[in-house]
């Protein structure tokens, strides 16, 4: 009897060890970022008078992960302040926030999955502008994105994927627009190099502004992915899509997307050119047309220079007709006294093409000094 419970003993030790072990496996590191920028802002209250800008820029956060699963959470935001003698007293202090989740898991060989999600209030438009959105009317709003993917490879060459794809654009005086995207995607490796097949996506258009109507759309696209060298690869999609508006009837609308991803020792880059049925720069289902680009070069080891910024144009089903475009640009010359500290000269421009007007144009320049927390 003696034995037997020592036996017991012995297991349940080893269970409670072996427990130990696995949660210990999870590796817990904190974020936490911080930029402190001085500069100028050329339009603050959109009539063409400019003023001193300070920015705080705090996130934190946490990431979790071992060897088959990583999770991140960061919150923060961008806290303005300006001058009381240069704008109203309601504007002195703008609060833009914003949020970021990504969640990576490969539970096996087979199969992988992802998802990413990021929201931002902004009670300044420059915090939408970052986001391709010009708000017609409010100078508020909430910009939320989710993309999720889940694939499973068949056998060596067949691979099935399901995605899912959420955008949620509202403005302050309760007008905005939401588009639910489920997916099915089925490849086929050709080579090394290359992956070919076909995408099938639904759209439904959510209209939040009282009174409007809703939408729905099929999409069907062929799918090209050539990795063109071991740091480069580039993406095309092309096919119909079958929009139904409220109203009623069908148009069959041309698609395509273009992107190229790279990454390497030297810096990154990412450049996409897309074309078919989304959410416009207004936030309402239209025709969207975009060309978004960003590049990272590490000139060296302490002088890194990054750009990014994008043209979106949306206007009515199906040619566009009443369209209204934007832009918007960003990038800073950074210098790294430290591997986590930095100190840089940045700028941004944000502006509307269609307005006739510089009325929406809006300059910031600064000098801008960041840091960040190192993981071991």
């Amino acid at each position: 009897m003696g034995t037997r419970r020592l036996g017991q003993a012995v297991l349940l030790a080893a269970g409670l060890c072996s427990g130990a072990r696995a949660a210990a496996s999870v590796q817990v590191d904190p974020l936490a970022r911080l930029s402190l920028e001085g500069g100028y802002d050329s339009n603050v209250m959109y009539d063409g008078r400019g003023a001193g800008v300070g920015i705080l820029a705090p996130d934190l956060g946490l990431q979790l992960r071992d060897h088959t699963w990583s999770f991140a959470a960061v919150a923060g935001g961008d806290l303005l302040a300006y001058p009381s003698a240069a704008v109203a007293r309601s504007a002195q202090t703008v609060w833009n926030q914003r949020g970021k989740l990504v969640l990576h898991l490969t539970p096996s060989a087979r199969f992988k999955f992802d998802g990413d999600a990021t929201a931002t209030y902004a009670s300044d438009p420059v915090g939408l502008a970052r986001l391709g959105i010009f708000g017609a009317g409010s100078t508020t709003g909430l910009v939320a994105r989710a993309g999720l993917r889940g694939a499973w490879r068949l056998d060596h060459d067949w691979t099935v994927a399901g995605t899912l794809a959420e955008y949620v654009v509202r403005f302050g005086d309760g007008t905005g627009s939401a588009s639910h995207t489920p997916g099915v995607e089925l490849a086929r490796r050709l080579g090394h190099r290359l992956d070919m097949g076909a995408i099938y996506r639904f759209d439904y258009f959510q209209a939040l502004t009282p009174g409007a109507g809703h939408a729905t759309a099929h999409e069907l696209q062929w799918l090209l992915r050539y990795r063109w060298t071991r740091h480069l690869t580039l993406e095309l999609q092309a096919g119909p899509a079958f929009w139904n508006p409220a109203a009623g009837g069908t148009q069959v609308l041309p698609q395509a997307l273009a992107q190229l991803l790279g990454a390497s020792r030297a810096g990154d880059v990412r450049l996409t050119l897309k074309h078919g049925v989304g959410l416009g720069i207004f936030g309402t289902p239209g025709l969207f047309d975009s060309a978004e680009g960003a590049f990272t070069w590490k000139i060296t080891r302490k002088v890194h220079l990054h750009a990014d910024g994008g043209l979106w144009r949306s206007g009515d089903i199906p040619w566009g007709a009443n369209g209204a475009t934007g832009y918007g640009l960003e990038g800073e010359l950074a210098y790294f006294f430290l591997r986590n500290v930095k100190v840089a000269l940045a700028g941004s421009r944000f502006a509307r093409l269609d307005a006739g007007t510089s009325l929406y144009d809006r300059n910031i320049v600064g000098l801008r000094v960041g840091w960040e927390l190192e993981h071991r």
